[in-house]
């Protein structure tokens, strides 16, 4: 069976195998469609109506953290809620585009249904895996098949900008090693590393605030780089201990209170104990 049988037998068969739950799915997909067309009606809601693409752009990624939040803190009844917050936002934002006939849902779906297909042969297809890791770079091999006018520095420049930064950093050195014949060296790394963590701790943070900040970026990018062996994500791993330090500062607050003391009346050791848990 080729790629091409396997999608249709995947997409018009299975469905008809899971029979209710699928026929239910999408009367609600349907339903949540005729909503927002009602919305976006001439007698619907005034704000729905004067959203555009920039607008919602913004109610889209918090949508999207608030989905991680819930994921987080592992609360499946939140996790639902935040899911179809985030659903309906893109719905939403493609029929924004549909009423500029850009395009419409079903070329919405339609496009990332064979895309799919396309960079999972080993699902769909004859090609055979043996881990994770060559799935990935298969994936990044058909991508670039698929986008050959693209050179190396266009495969890194199209990860989003709108990712926290650290989490943009890891992505493109990841994606960076990948495409190199051998890692990126350790000790050149650790060489960097200490020059410019001398330079922060060396001189004076507040007299040098602007000579300062492009060394703290490139300190930052480092670590990602250093760490990235590891499979180490700074992103997560700064949410956690941000996360163990906010409850640090709840505890030593609430000695604070009990003491009938003050943050003006912080002790060295109290202060100490901020981060000595992290």
């Amino acid at each position: 069976m080729n790629i091409k049988d396997r999608f249709i037998d995947h997409v018009f068969y299975t469905p008809v195998l899971l029979g209710y739950r699928m026929t239910e799915s999408g009367k609600e997909f349907e339903r949540l469609l005729d909503l927002i067309a009602q919305l976006r009606a001439e007698d619907g809601c005034p704000w729905d109506r004067e959203q555009t693409p920039a607008t919602i752009k913004r109610y889209l990624l918090e949508e999207v953290y608030e989905l991680v939040d819930a994921v987080d803190h592992r609360a499946p009844d939140q996790v639902a809620e935040e899911l179809g917050d985030l659903i309906f936002m893109a719905i939403f934002l493609a029929r924004l585009y549909g009423e500029q006939d850009q395009f419409q849902m079903e070329q919405v779906l339609q496009r990332v249904g064979e895309k799919m297909v396309r960079r999972h042969p080993h699902v769909f297809g004859d090609r055979k895996v043996d881990s994770a890791r060559q799935v990935k770079l298969n994936w990044e091999e058909i991508k670039r098949q698929e986008k050959p006018q693209e050179q190396l520095g266009a495969l890194l420049c199209d990860i989003p900008r709108a990712l926290p930064a650290l989490m943009r950093s890891y992505r493109t050195l990841s994606r960076l090693g990948r495409s190199l014949r051998r890692p990126l060296q350790q000790d050149i790394l650790v060489s960097e590393l200490r020059q410019s963590f001398s330079m922060l701790l060396e001189q004076n943070v507040q007299d040098n605030q602007l000579s300062l900040a492009p060394v703290l970026g490139k300190l930052l990018l480092l670590l990602v780089a250093f760490t990235l062996p590891a499979g180490i994500r700074a992103e997560e791993e700064l949410t956690k201990s941000l996360e163990r330090f906010c409850q640090q500062v709840g505890k030593v607050e609430g000695n604070l209170v009990e003491a009938g003391e003050n943050w003006q009346e912080l002790t060295e050791e109290q202060e100490r104990s901020l981060w000595g848990n992290l």
